[in-house]
């Protein structure tokens, strides 16, 4: 159990890498100026497609698998302290990471296919696009309830059980909520706060889980 909870601090601080280089990506690296409306997004994955795979495999594949051994390493850790409620917390892990990998799964075989197709079918394919973009987002991080409801059970869980640092629960749990609240139309910018909210979760959680340590009693922090 003590290498499941390196693996699964591992597992987060390269879920926190994830979301920082891919904001770096985004912000800093992708100018999307003159690529406007439909036509537009599609020459710029033209443009872009290198890039735009590379940052898909990172933030929907790699986070994808990182999710399931942080996942299990948490679900562990609380097992001994907590009661059955505990496997809803776990349901909802592993439903959060088959999600962003389907997500990242549908934009890397999407965004290859839509490219060909512009060559020949222009019109085709942003009609195909437009379907392709909703179904991508709505998976992969247009509305986070999976992920935000799992954060919140897990926190709650911990507090309660007196695991993990009592502040980094209660961020969960506050991170959580935001990604909870972005399934409301009107706070749709809950999602942000949930991004970068999470950074902080995966680094913080990740140290912790590396610290742990094993003693007479069990997995101790």
């Amino acid at each position: 159990m003590l290498n499941l909870q390196k693996s699964g601090g591992l597992a987060a601080l390269i879920l926190a890498a994830t979301y920082i280089t891919g904001f770096t990506i985004f912000l800093g690296f992708i100018d999307r100026t003159g690529y406007d409306g439909t036509a537009g997004d599609i020459r710029f994955l033209a443009d872009n497609l290198q890039l735009m795979n590379f940052a898909m495999l990172l933030l929907y594949i790699v986070a994808g698998c990182a999710l399931v051994v942080l996942g299990l390493a948490l679900h562990h850790r609380l097992k001994p302290h907590t009661g059955p409620g505990l496997q809803v917390a776990g349901a909802f892990a592993i439903i959060w990471a088959t999600i962003v990998l389907a997500s990242g799964m549908v934009g890397l075989i999407g965004m290859e296919q839509i490219v060909d197709l512009a060559k020949t079918e222009p019109e085709q394919a942003a009609s195909a696009w437009v379907a392709i973009a909703v179904v991508q987002d709505a998976l992969g991080g247009g509305i986070e309830l999976v992920g935000g409801v799992w954060i919140v059970l897990i926190s709650a869980f911990a507090l309660s059980a007196h695991q993990l640092p009592r502040w980094l629960n209660i961020l969960g749990m506050v991170v959580g909520l935001a990604g909870i609240l972005s399934v409301f139309p009107g706070l749709s910018d809950a999602v942000d706060i949930f991004g970068l909210g999470q950074i902080v979760w995966f680094i913080w959680a990740g140290i912790d889980l590396l610290r742990t340590r094993e003693n007479s009693a069990g997995i101790s922090s």
